[in-house]
């Protein structure tokens, strides 16, 4: 080819073609940039103020218009905040960005130094009074939330409230109620146990008062201190 000028010659002119369609693509996108910037932001669901603060760090660092503003940090920051669990990030015609946040929804307090969403995923926010306070090793994160469900389903109906939950590094679990009696379920059959629980503890509670503590781990039983009524 190299010997050949007609070859040359289409060769030159597809590389000069290129070139020109590059300077062109170029110069246009460069157009477009200038043409349009980002004007407008409009972030939807940004409801703590924790949040609403943070809003305007997040894009005093981006730079670029409408097409080159980088989207995937814009989201990066946002779900950096502590209270936005997912975040969402889209281009509107013709200047502006639209961001859409889900908040954290808290559940419960997590050993008293972070909060527990409804899913079960720990985020970092101190707890506030009136929340269930749960106390846990870490990883047990989902499955106390689960079995929180499942035990507040079974006691409801009775209109028991539950106040906290405990699991020791044994893996041993106990239920704080909000009257103040705590209910020691062990490490298996927490369902039956609670069960049984919500089945007799009505009768005994009628024969003996200032019941602090009920104990489920007997096999067809359960203990309680308490005083007998006289």
């Amino acid at each position: 080819m190299w010997h050949d000028p007609v070859a040359l010659n289409r060769l030159s002119g597809l590389i000069l073609a290129a070139t020109v369609l590059f300077a062109f693509w170029m110069a246009g996108r460069q157009a477009v940039e200038t043409w349009l910037p980002v004007h407008t932001v409009e972030v939807r669901g940004a409801v703590h103020k924790e949040t609403r603060q943070g809003i305007a760090p997040i894009f005093r660092g981006l730079s670029g218009g409408l097409f080159s503003v980088d989207l995937e940090a814009v989201q990066r920051g946002f779900e950096a905040l502590a209270w936005v669990r997912a975040a969402t990030v889209r281009r509107q015609w013709p200047d502006g960005l639209v961001v859409e946040l889900e908040e954290q929804v808290p559940a419960a307090a997590w050993n008293d130094q972070a909060m527990l969403n409804v899913q079960g995923e720990v985020f970092p926010v101190r707890p506030w009074q009136g929340l269930p306070r749960f106390h846990a090793p870490e990883g047990m994160e989902l499955e106390v939330a689960t079995r929180y469900g499942e035990f507040t389903r079974l006691l409801g109906d009775k209109g028991w409230r539950i106040a906290g939950i405990r699991v020791d590094a044994r893996r041993a679990w106990r239920i704080d109620l909000a009257d103040g009696v705590t209910v020691d379920l062990g490490r298996e059959r927490l369902d039956e146990r609670l069960r049984r629980f919500a089945t007799f503890y009505p009768l005994v509670a009628t024969r003996v008062v200032g019941i602090r503590r009920v104990d489920m781990r007997y096999p067809n039983g359960f203990a309680v201190q308490g005083e007998a009524r006289t």
